[in-house]
């Protein structure tokens, strides 16, 4: 989905990305969208927002292993059930972290960089 709000008077772009760490389209996107990027140089901010359920009602055994909070940060992929949602979720964490160490200190290709090589 892509909204357009033009009402930005400093001139820069700026854009959220949505998605999980599980999710291999996301993923594929990102890897695409690294040199869109990069192109628009320092007049361009981009915020990735990561997915997270809140599923308090779910078996005590679903939110041992793809829940934090009793339930209130959950991620599950129903294509691989087998992949333990509580990983993504950290993965999800570990990726904010980057962002925030480096994206905003014209270091922003390690975001990038490790975005498209972990995945």
């Amino acid at each position: 989905m892509a909204s357009f709000d033009i009402s930005r008077p400093d001139n820069r772009v700026e854009y959220d990305i949505w998605f999980s760490s599980s999710n291999e389209k996301a993923m594929g996107f990102i890897e695409d969208f690294k040199n869109v990027d990069k192109k628009f140089g320092k007049s361009v901010l981009m915020t990735p927002r990561y997915l997270v359920w809140e599923c308090r009602d779910c078996p005590s055994a679903f939110k041992e292993i793809h829940c934090f909070g009793d339930g209130k940060y959950c991620s599950y992929d129903k294509n691989h059930p087998e992949q333990h949602g509580q990983l993504h979720i950290l993965e999800d964490m570990r990726e904010r972290y980057i962002y925030d160490t480096y994206y905003g200190k014209d270091e922003r290709g390690v975001w990038w960089d490790y975005m498209t090589e972990i995945h």
